[in-house]
């Protein structure tokens, strides 16, 4: 009942979008990073066309025919277990608000998006009456701008600034309902901090009325500054209202994290406004990594990888009378070897994906939707399986900008 009172008191955070006992480590939870247009077809990142900004490739503004302004909300479902145990949860955010403007042969895009999050509330009941809990929240978010040029004919390159900024709290908090007293330790690390990204792409027609498209983005490794704090606090809930006794600081200091570099590489072939199928391979050198301050002595970090195949297929955008007919319907799959170790266990996971791009409006806009299972984790050593459903709907809006209205 104390410890109940406790939580009821702290504050609530609007993109708290994990659940998971895992995002305790490092910068947190790693948010899908790409827009759901691309999401639907595997986590595709590498795909680009003229309607939808791909701001995981730089290189994609300069591609765009139309401004193109994109905003999402995504509803994930989790269902955790231990093998003996189980715990339903829900969270819901925003993703990611994007805007690409395109100048001819040339683009640029804006953004913002949550890079990780951090969620969970772990509660155990100790022998004598006393509980404990454990509870984290907070995250890195992204605010990203880039450029980019079409030197030749099907092929464009563009450059990225991406900087995070955020914070990240956890709390231990232990207890006993019949003493009115608790004591409280509280981590905080503040994040901020930039790297760089380049990306190129190129397409070309590949035999009569088909195409095939390569792309490639790099992202450098980088620096963030972590402040740490962590503290210690006395607290008195009599009659249920918080009052610090004690507070000591146990540890303060600022360092420097590495933001890993990472790489992903795709190809895919189709024919324009009907298929298309694409592979890809992802590498992200986390085994650079270190940070002290979230750890235990049983977790460590080691470089990730990804193998992503998706598509889409589009009966005939051409027929106006028949909207089923403009929907586009897209699928994929997803196995991801997870950047964090535990008791000597990768914490990897396996996806599927379908959705579809309803059309709407003027200059080809759009709703994406998106739908996905995913199943991260395991239950060896202790550990914990996650089963996640998510929902994501993604609108993009296209307009043309900077044009002179002629007057007859």
């Amino acid at each position: 009942m104390l410890l109940l009172a406790v939580f009821a008191s702290m504050p609530l955070h609007a993109q708290d979008a994990s659940l998971s006992p895992y995002s305790y480590f490092g910068y947190g939870d790693i948010m899908d990073p790409q827009g759901v247009d691309m999401a639907a077809m595997g986590h595709l990142t590498f795909y680009t066309d003229t309607i939808h900004y791909n701001f995981l490739m730089p290189s994609s503004t300069a591609t765009l025919k139309y401004v193109n302004y994109a905003v999402a909300a995504s509803f994930n479902r989790y269902k955790l277990s231990d093998g003996n145990n189980s715990h339903k949860g829900s969270a819901f955010f925003t993703p990611y608000i994007a805007l690409g403007v395109p100048f001819g042969k040339a683009g640029v895009g804006i953004g913002f998006r949550p890079y990780s999050t951090s969620g969970y509330l772990i509660r155990t009941d100790e022998e004598g009456g006393a509980a404990a809990a454990k509870t984290g929240e907070g995250g890195v978010n992204n605010f990203f701008f880039q450029a980019a040029y079409r030197p030749l004919k099907g092929l464009a390159v563009g450059v990225g600034y991406d900087y995070y900024f955020g914070n990240k709290v956890a709390r231990f908090i232990r207890g006993r309902d019949s003493v009115m007293s608790i004591t409280k330790q509280i981590d905080e690390s503040v994040f901020s901090g930039g790297t760089f990204r380049f990306s190129t792409h190129y397409s070309a027609p590949l035999y009569k009325k088909y195409f095939w498209t390569a792309g490639f983005m790099y992202r450098f490794q980088g620096r963030i500054q972590s402040a740490d704090v962590s503290t210690i606090q006395l607290v008195d809930n009599t009659y249920g209202v918080q009052r610090i006794v004690k507070e000591v600081t146990l540890h303060q200091d600022t360092v420097s994290l590495v933001m890993p570099a990472k790489l992903s590489l795709g190809w895919g072939m189709g024919e324009r406004g009907k298929w298309f199928v694409g592979v890809e391979y992802e590498k992200s050198f986390f085994g650079a990594y270190t940070n002290t301050f979230f750890s235990t002595p049983a977790s460590r970090f080691q470089d990730g990888s990804a193998f992503k195949v998706g598509g889409f297929w589009n009966p005939d955008h051409r027929v106006y009378s028949k909207y089923w007919k403009r929907i586009t319907y897209k699928m994929g799959f997803f196995t991801r070897k997870g950047i964090l170790v535990l008791n000597d266990h990768s914490i990897d996971q396996f996806g599927t994906t379908f959705g579809m791009s309803l059309p709407m409006g003027r200059f080809l806009s759009n709703v994406n939707v998106d739908v996905e299972y995913v199943n991260r984790g395991t239950l060896a050593a202790g550990l914990i399986k996650e089963n996640i459903w998510k929902i994501k709907i993604g609108f993009s809006f296209n307009d043309k900008w900077f044009i002179k209205n002629k007057i007859k």
